[in-house]
């Protein structure tokens, strides 16, 4: 699943690279959190995604701009070693 959400945020930055390049339009970014942790941003004419690192647990949301389908993953280690996972599509 994290290997998924990585490979597909990958996708879409290799699309923005391109939509920038022709147009000027599409958002990479990469913000450091306070406490730790990143959040990814992309945003590209058709889909946005959002991945979210902290420590080891991590949150990929993509959804298409006009709102037809979307992606969710989520997976929390808990202090006691378990780790949650959680999926999402439509």
């Amino acid at each position: 699943m994290h290997n998924e959400a990585t490979v597909r945020l990958k996708e879409l930055r290799q699309i923005v690279q391109s939509e920038v390049a022709g147009s000027g339009k599409g958002t990479d970014e990469i913000i450091q959190l306070q406490g730790g942790g990143e959040l990814h941003f992309v945003n590209t004419k058709n889909t946005r995604a959002y991945y979210l690192n902290h420590e080891e647990s991590w949150l990929y949301l993509e959804r298409e701009n006009d709102g037809t389908s979307g992606t969710l993953y989520i997976v929390r280690r808990l202090p006691d070693g378990r780790v949650i996972t959680k999926s999402m599509q439509d």
